[in-house]
């Protein structure tokens, strides 16, 4: 059976957001793309067998793959340097959202989001950008960031996206009107609850 694995990318990874698909021994990529939904989108000329890898299960949801890669360091206009190094890329497996809410419920909640000293209140659609920033987006006709609910076969997530471009997926293990649960984090806790803000009456 095939499994779908999204890429925890940290945040120094500016690049696509990808999933692999793992079935029995055989490692397929995705690359994840937006055009009316998110979808996958087959990398044809990425594939491996699993057994041919260097990984390690973190636990059974998690994956740590180990890759051989050079880093290269700048150290002045004429000199730089290239240093062996070992790449750790984890992937998260993804599972069905847990809820009993629909779709629309679920984009009228905002909660609370605290990860790591990083805590803010989120609604989803709404801009994240301060006024300030806003203001200079406007002027240089960009859209900013902001946060939407998408939905990749029965997984929701928390999408970020930055000035239309997708950012970061955030995967919703469960959601109800109290709490939302969000998993796939780049470092310890890989799982936080997230409190619902009750709307004003």
């Amino acid at each position: 059976m095939k499994e779908n694995w999204l890429f925890i990318k940290t945040p120094d990874y500016y690049g696509k957001s990808e999933v692999i698909q793992i079935d029995e021994d055989i490692i397929d990529y995705f690359f994840v793309e937006k055009m009316d939904e998110i979808c996958l989108i087959k990398n044809e000329i990425r594939n491996e067998k699993l057994s041919e890898t260097e990984h390690k299960f973190i636990n059974q949801n998690r994956i740590r793959f180990f890759r051989k890669g050079k880093i290269y360091k700048v150290l002045s206009d004429e000199k730089s340097v290239n240093e062996d190094c070992t790449f750790e890329n984890d992937y998260e497996k993804l599972i069905a959202t847990e809820t009993e809410l629909t779709e629309t419920e679920i984009q009228n909640l905002k909660f609370e989001f605290n990860w790591n000293g990083e805590k803010k209140n989120l609604r989803f659609n709404e801009v994240l950008d301060s006024p300030v920033i806003q203001e200079i987006n406007k002027r240089l006709n960009k859209e900013g960031s902001r946060i939407v609910l998408e939905k990749l076969n029965e997984t929701l997530f928390v999408s970020l996206y930055i000035d239309n471009y997708l950012d970061k997926l955030i995967p919703i293990k469960y959601v109800d009107k109290q709490k939302m649960i969000l998993y796939g984090f780049p470092k310890e806790p890989y799982e936080i609850n997230c409190q619902i803000i009750p709307n004003p009456l």
